[in-house]
């Protein structure tokens, strides 16, 4: 039987290679139930980054869930540069909700954000931004990568645990 072995990506290691980077964003996926939002709390703390969940955060904001049929993405961008304030790393969870109410495609939307206009040469985008999303087709297919060519897209199966290991068998 002939398996593939994959050498799994340590994302402590891989933030630190994003800060001579001028876009210092990544994406994480994986499907439904899989175990996301728990590696994304503990990658947070592991880091010491800030978790947001967006979701969340629409539930419990009043102005944020009157506004979601006209909240775009220079709204999530302005939305997001207020959270990224106190930190070096941001990591958004549950972002699909809001991706899906906006008339052109979502997807597109927020990978131009991540591909062009978090940009770590202006004072207000200094944090490293990364998504953990449920994964598609778009994803898949997306080349987001670093100025050498290396992925900034990750299954989270491909991610080391955060003491070390693997984290999925």
């Amino acid at each position: 039987m002939n398996m593939v072995q994959y050498n799994l990506v340590n994302l402590k290691e891989f933030i630190k290679t994003l800060s001579g980077e001028r876009h210092r964003t990544f994406i994480v996926h994986s499907d439904p139930a899989s175990g996301k939002s728990k590696y994304a709390r503990q990658l947070a703390k592991y880091v010491g980054g800030k978790y947001l969940d967006l979701l969340e955060r629409f539930g419990k904001d009043e102005k944020l869930k009157s506004q979601i049929d006209i909240f775009g993405v220079k709204d999530l961008e302005a939305l997001l540069v207020e959270e990224a304030k106190e930190t070096n790393l941001l990591i958004v969870d549950n972002a699909e909700f809001l991706l899906n109410t906006w008339d052109e495609d979502g997807y597109d939307l927020l990978f131009g954000l991540l591909r062009r206009h978090w940009d770590s040469f202006k004072p207000s985008y200094r944090a490293t931004l990364v998504f953990f999303l449920t994964t598609n087709r778009k994803i898949r297919e997306l080349e987001l990568n670093t100025s050498k060519g290396e992925t900034r897209v990750f299954h989270l199966k491909r991610l080391e645990s955060l003491e070390g290991g693997p984290e999925y068998e």
